[in-house]
């Protein structure tokens, strides 16, 4: 009788999570940076008059994944840190894949740093805003980002490109972990 009682707890959970997964992993808001009642911790911007409390400027380091990062802010809404990044493009329907993919690998920084589970954070375009949701989904897909960069750097893994010089002229990964700028640029 336990068990069955355990066995159907455990199938509603995962049928919960499944429903929860497959639902979009951001939405899209009327743009605004702030939040009503909460306070900015973090700017990733030095300030010539600081306000008492806030962190200015620093990289925020993850030993536990390895990475490092500066979101552009920080909310404290009561308990819960929002990170927010700006950008200086348009977004029409959704997110760009590479900001979304950003803003997880700063929800672990965070979550690293500070010792909290980040819910959301926000990505802010120049004409609309989406609040993306921290799901475990993105998260594994950004470690399998992060296990391909690291491949690349050992030099046991190349992606699969049509290299360009145009394409590549402004691409994050040109010089570091890739090798193909160098070859576009001769």
């Amino acid at each position: 009788m336990i068990l069955n009682i355990i066995f159907l707890f455990f199938t509603i959970y995962l049928l919960v999570q499944s429903i929860i997964e497959q639902r979009p992993y951001y939405k899209k808001m009327k743009r605004s940076i702030g939040f009503r009642g909460g306070k900015i911790i973090y700017i990733d911007k030095p300030q010539e008059v600081k306000k008492k409390g806030v962190i200015y400027g620093k990289l925020l380091k993850s030993d536990k994944y390895g990475l490092s990062g500066k979101p552009d802010y920080i909310y404290q809404l009561g308990e819960e840190l929002i990170p927010i990044e700006l950008k200086s493009s348009q977004a029409e329907d959704t997110p760009y894949y590479k900001d979304v993919m950003q803003l997880v690998a700063y929800f672990l920084i965070i979550e690293d740093v500070y010792q909290k589970r980040v819910k959301r954070g926000r990505v802010v375009y120049k004409n609309s805003m989406f609040e993306v949701y921290n799901r475990r989904s993105l998260r594994r897909e950004l470690f399998n980002i992060l296990k391909q960069m690291k491949k690349m750097q050992e030099g046991n893994y190349l992606p699969e490109v049509n290299p360009s010089y145009a394409l590549c002229k402004f691409c994050p990964c040109k010089e570091t972990v890739c090798e193909i700028y160098k070859n576009t640029s001769k």
